[in-house]
């Protein structure tokens, strides 16, 4: 073979060489972009967390519905659980009891945890995209018989999901797009709160701000008044009324103690009615800063009491000894 031949075999291996590396190094990086995107930036659906207008949550067992509302002190989001009744009791001859009720409703707030659950939806983002799943696999997803089907209205557009089983060893879901069939790995704490939101997105915290905001509160029961101030230097301060010196009345410090402790077990989308005025309590800093009002509906042997704040915006369910107990002290409080 002569050098010229030679030279040009040379060259081509070369030339062939630095193609195959290129070739190489451009797949390495399309797949790590392409696994980058399979772990975690999957955009299921776009639209912002203030968008979100209504969540429901739908199985065989509850039906869930909550709504996005607003007002002067922010957005918040009532909501609705329908479930089904445990198996009514037996009478001796095997037949159920008949009033045996089908299905409980109860009602909820959410604040903080609605506001999660919403940014968390929209936009919709997926740790791992799998495409879409033939009926032949769709067992292998827990999606031959999902377990139940959320909807998200973002902006005024419905998004579907089809729930289906957990991914092995972990606590994601796996769901599919109604629309698209598409099938993705989602986050499951999403889908945890929405099958109890009851007790995982019920807004427990009486107030925005904190007891350090707080300068004085007037207590109103009965048709009287009485104006408290908040004393004492940082760490150890105390309750005290407006009209004396500053000094530690521990009876009104020990009633706004019990009153702080209240918090809603449930809360009604309407009502209670009828219900009796028990006590409300505004507080004041450098501006207004909010309310307690607790109040009782007649019936059975005891009242039911129910408490409203800015925050919960409902009455909700309080625990009735203490809200007794704070009832049968007003006497010692507003005079």
């Amino acid at each position: 073979m002569s050098a010229q031949n030679k030279g040009t075999l040379l060259h081509a291996a070369v030339l062939g060489v630095a193609v195959a590396a290129a070739v190489g190094v451009w797949t390495r990086d399309k797949e790590a972009a392409r696994g980058a995107l399979a772990q975690g930036d999957v955009v299921v659906w776009s639209g912002r967390a203030g968008d979100v207008e209504k969540i429901s949550y739908d199985s065989k067992t509850r039906k869930v519905e909550m709504e996005s509302k607003k007002d002067a002190a922010g957005r918040y989001f009532v909501g609705t659980v329908a479930k089904e009744a445990p198996p009514a009791p037996m009478l001796d001859g095997g037949a159920p009891l008949a009033d045996a009720a089908a299905k409980t409703t109860t009602g909820f707030v959410s604040v903080s945890s609605g506001e999660k659950l919403a940014e968390s939806l929209a936009p919709l983002k997926a740790l791992r995209a799998i495409g879409k799943v033939g009926d032949d696999r769709a067992a292998e997803f827990g999606l031959a018989e999902p377990e139940a089907t959320v909807t998200v209205r973002v902006g005024g557009v419905d998004h579907k999901l089809v729930v289906g089983g957990v991914t092995p060893g972990g606590g994601d879901r796996y769901v599919r797009v109604a629309a698209s069939g598409e099938v993705f790995v989602l986050h499951g704490e999403p889908i945890r709160n929405l099958e109890s939101p009851d007790s995982m997105l019920l807004e427990r915290e009486l107030h925005e701000w904190k007891d350090t905001d707080v300068v004085r509160a007037r207590v109103e029961a009965g048709g009287k008044g009485r104006d408290i101030t908040r004393a004492g230097p940082e760490g150890k301060r105390f309750w005290s009324d407006a009209k004396g010196a500053e000094t530690n009345d521990e009876t009104l410090g020990n009633w706004m103690s019990k009153l702080d402790r209240l918090r809603p077990s449930e809360y009604l989308t309407t009502g209670p009615e009828p219900k009796e005025p028990v006590l409300r309590v505004e507080y004041t800093g450098k501006k207004p800063l909010g309310f307690v009002e607790v109040v009782k509906a007649p019936g059975g042997e005891k009242p039911t009491y129910y408490l409203r704040t800015e925050r919960t915006r409902l009455f909700g369910k309080v625990t009735g000894s203490l809200a007794e107990q704070l009832e049968q002290d007003l006497g010692t409080i507003v005079k």
